[in-house]
């Protein structure tokens, strides 16, 4: 049995009623929080910065990130 993870977006309700709006990293899984001074973007940049923007899924040998030929994007933001 697998693990799915969702794509693109998430938001979420807390139980103040503020919505708090999650966006998924296509190169970790990571549900990164869209808000001032910090998303999507910049953790990628994070990942390039870092040489971090290739990982292998230990349960399926699949790369993810720009180093998969499938990997449709020529950049990472």
């Amino acid at each position: 049995m697998g693990v799915a993870f969702p794509a693109d977006t998430v938001s979420i309700t807390t139980a103040n009623g503020d919505i708090v709006i999650l966006r998924i990293c296509d190169l970790c899984g990571a549900a990164v929080v869209e808000a001032e001074g910090t998303d999507l973007a910049f953790h990628k940049r994070w990942h390039r910065a870092t040489g971090s923007g290739n990982w292998v899924d230990p349960a399926t040998r699949r790369l993810h990130g720009p180093g998969n030929p499938r990997f449709s994007s020529g950049t990472a933001d």
